[in-house]
This record gives structure tokens, sequence and C-alpha cells, in this order.
């Protein structure tokens, strides 16, 4: 399941955290403004 971050309050939140909500907002603080935290994967590519 993807984490979602407050730019806000920085609390980590589920999507199914949001989906209780009826708009896009942060479930602990209401800011509206929220990003998809990057997964800790690294990817190296080849040049060619």
């Amino acid at each position: 399941m993807p984490k979602y971050i407050c730019l806000k309050c920085s609390k980590e939140f589920d999507e199914s955290q949001l989906a209780v909500m009826m708009a896009i907002r942060c479930p602990y603080c209401g800011y509206r403004v929220i990003v998809k935290s990057r997964s800790g994967e690294i990817k190296i590519l080849r040049a060619g």
C-alpha cells in the first residue's frame, strides 16, 4: 500500500485513511497538500 505524507505535520498515513475522508486532506491536521512517499528501491540503469 502506498504511504502518503502531509507536508504540514509530516505524519504518514495509508490510502485507506485517505479514502475515509470525502476530500483529499490529511486525516490528522486537515491540510490539503500531501505527497506520496518514495520507496527505498534503487534502480541501476545502463547507458546505451
